[in-house]
């Protein structure tokens, strides 16, 4: 019942409620990441971005999503998403397409496509990390490698990006997880 009600204020914009949700299930997730081959603090972290991303973008229908426990979808999310950091190696990742989980095939093409807009718009440098961070699916530290820069300038960057795709997105009707209508 506490996740329902911290799920249902979560999607009504109360940020804190899923910054409580997520944080209590982060012991719960590095154990699952564990038991399926993610050790590598480095690729539990990459996991965990993976994961609070999919989250946000299921947010709006989460209720739908989770049948009987949040720990339970947070489990097949982590079982769908620990190969990538399991198996294959950090710079051979195939891209990161995205998921057609929505029955509406035109308001998916919809969103995807404001996404592409927005990234568009996003000034040389942040678009070239956004590419690689997420489209490519690479580490920090692989993104870092390749554009000469360090961890945390990457960090820095990945953030303002957001923020920026965040506001852009919001400029085209969409109201991200965490953020007020």
């Amino acid at each position: 019942m506490r996740d329902r009600d911290l799920i249902g204020r979560w999607q009504r914009g109360d940020s804190e409620s899923g910054a409580t949700l997520m944080d209590h299930y982060a012991p719960f997730v590095r154990s699952v990441a564990r038991r399926l081959g993610v050790r590598a603090d480095r690729d539990f972290l990459d996991l965990w971005q993976d994961l609070l991303l999919r989250v946000l973008e299921h947010l709006p229908r989460l209720h739908e999503r989770v049948h009987r426990s949040f720990a339970g979808y947070l489990a097949w999310q982590v079982r769908d998403l620990a190969p990538r950091f399991r198996i294959q190696p950090r710079t051979e990742q195939a891209p990161i397409e995205p998921a057609v989980t929505d029955p509406d095939k035109a308001e998916t093409d919809e969103f995807w496509s404001a996404v592409r807009s927005c990234e568009e718009a996003l000034p040389a440098g942040e678009r070239t990390v956004f590419a690689m961070r997420f489209r490519d699916g690479l580490s920090l530290g692989d993104v870092a490698e390749r554009t000469t820069s360090n961890t945390n300038a990457v960090a820095q960057c990945v953030f303002r990006l957001v923020r920026r795709m965040r506001a852009c997105m919001r400029l085209r009707g969409y109201c991200l997880g965490g953020e007020e209508s």
